[in-house]
């Protein structure tokens, strides 16, 4: 069966337009003449565009001026995913071959669009937009027009989330604290930790998720004071732990959480550190009103783990904004919480704490995190954490 143009959009068409509408005030009011969008949840957001294309060279020129249509230059495969998921009516291809150079293509369409010796701004910070391709289109445009850093535009107008964006937010936070509470059931010694791994993803999957943009992490014995997920699987211990950070996606929005798991009798050091962890992103939270900067939570998270004496094992960033994301990540990022932000606060702004201790000298780790809401008056908390340690013996 034939499918329509934009049959597939994430949100109404109207909220697709107004946010186009609010892009191009943003350049004119920037002395911008057009955007070169690369970000694919700059896509999404502003199209309606659902793909992992951008991999490639993939770019929507978007112009200041509201009579121009976007114009997509993608690759062959990409073609009917952009009709139908996107608001985009002006699609072009550009075709592999060994001396393809899809940059001289998008020099062509800029000509078309009277661009020519024009400010033009480029989404820089993604992972849509590689060095060698980026190199292409300097080496393209040289001469042509003037390209200058986007500065984050779009990713500031994604900052605060729309009601419909806070509804797929919600979804995923429901998805997730189902799959925590069937992490922690499984959860037993002599089980591989790659087993708990998996109940998250069939457990998510089954429950209408999104796959996650990125690979979880689910860290036992020494691996649990690490900061980063790593390959090989570990059979849990009698006497162990297990720290996961994983998040979920709904309609490409993401939530995420963090929790430690004990196995077998803990050491009284560690029970310690939870109650520092816990009681650190309580008193983060609770401040987390329209008018804090996100520095501001970096201090307090700063001064819990501070005064705990855990000085040496403390991150230079405690979160982040989480929203629509493609992979490798499912930070939203910038902006980040850490020391000096000015990043105020905003109701509809959505942000992932966590608190993370790994003592390397002790062989200790231990991790809470949820994600929140910013609202008119205190923050809502959408993902759930247990209300005491989980102890495994």
């Amino acid at each position: 069966m034939a499918t329509k143009p934009g049959s597939a959009l994430p949100f109404s068409r109207n909220e697709h337009l107004e946010r186009q509408a609010r892009l191009r005030r943003r350049l004119r009011e920037a002395g911008y003449d057009a955007l070169l969008v690369f970000a694919q949840e700059s896509h999404y957001w502003l199209t309606g565009y659902d793909t992992g294309g951008f991999v490639f060279f993939q770019c929507a020129v978007v112009t200041a001026a509201d009579e121009a249509p976007i114009v997509l230059l993608t690759r062959r495969p990409d073609l009917v995913q952009a009709r139908v998921t996107s608001t985009i009516e002006d699609i072009r291809i550009w075709w592999d071959a060994e001396d393809a150079n899809p940059a001289m293509e998008l020099r062509g369409i800029l000509a078309e669009l009277g661009l020519r010796g024009k400010r033009v701004a480029i989404e820089l910070n993604t992972h849509g937009l590689t060095g060698w391709n980026l190199w292409r289109i300097q080496n393209a445009l040289e001469g042509f027009c003037t390209l200058e850093d986007d500065n984050h535009l779009i990713r500031e107008l994604r900052l605060v989330k729309s009601p419909a964006e806070i509804a797929y937010t919600r979804k995923a936070a429901e998805i997730l604290d189902r799959s925590l509470s069937a992490v922690i059931a499984i959860a037993r010694p002599e089980i591989l930790d790659s087993e708990i791994k998996a109940e998250y993803l069939r457990s998510t999957l089954c429950d209408g998720a999104d796959m996650p943009p990125n690979a979880p992490l689910f860290n036992s014995g020494p691996r649990a004071v690490y900061g980063r997920g790593v390959s090989e699987p570990r059979r849990i211990e009698a006497q162990d732990q297990l720290l996961v950070e994983y998040p979920v996606a709904f309609r490409r929005y993401n939530v995420k959480t963090e929790w430690t798991i004990l196995f077998g009798n803990p050491d009284q050091r560690q029970l310690d550190m939870y109650d520092t962890a816990r009681e650190t992103l309580e008193k983060m939270t609770e401040i987390a009103r329209p008018g804090c900067t996100l520095g501001e939570i970096f201090d307090a998270h700063a001064d819990g783990l501070d005064t705990a004496g855990y000085a040496r094992h403390r991150y230079g960033a405690t979160g982040y904004s989480v929203g629509c994301t493609f992979a490798p990540t499912s930070m939203d990022v910038p902006p980040m919480i850490y020391s000096g932000n000015p990043t105020v606060c905003e109701p509809g702004m959505t942000l992932f704490y966590h608190v993370m201790i790994g003592d390397a000298d002790t062989g200790l780790g231990m991790g809470v995190g949820h994600t929140l809401l910013i609202t008119d008056g205190g923050p809502e908390v959408l993902t759930g954490l247990p209300n005491e340690l989980t102890i495994i013996s």
